[in-house]
């Protein structure tokens, strides 16, 4: 039996470098430019899901990764505000 390779587009983080997968939507933006259709967005933001830093990148960009995409990493959070803690957001006011 052969095992099927498995391949997705995505682009590369611009802090850490792991390849980050871009949703069906962001790959078909890259076919409507290649077919050179008007007005048709050239950016999107995506997060990393490695170090969890998002940030603007352009659909040329791009390209296909073999593998599966990573999965994101459930981590503990450090609590950054009063709510977080379990105290309601109203007793900030």
């Amino acid at each position: 039996m052969i095992a099927e390779l498995k391949s997705y587009r995505g682009v590369f983080c611009v802090r850490c470098g792991d390849p980050i997968p871009v949703s069906a939507r962001v790959a078909s933006l890259q076919d409507q430019i290649a077919q050179r259709e008007l007005h048709t967005p050239h950016a999107f933001v995506v997060r990393c899901k490695l170090c969890e830093y998002e940030s603007v990148y352009a659909v040329r960009h791009v390209q296909w990764f073999n593998g599966e995409p990573r999965k994101r990493i459930a981590r503990v959070v450090e609590a950054f505000g009063p709510w977080e803690r379990g105290k309601d957001r109203s007793e900030l006011v």
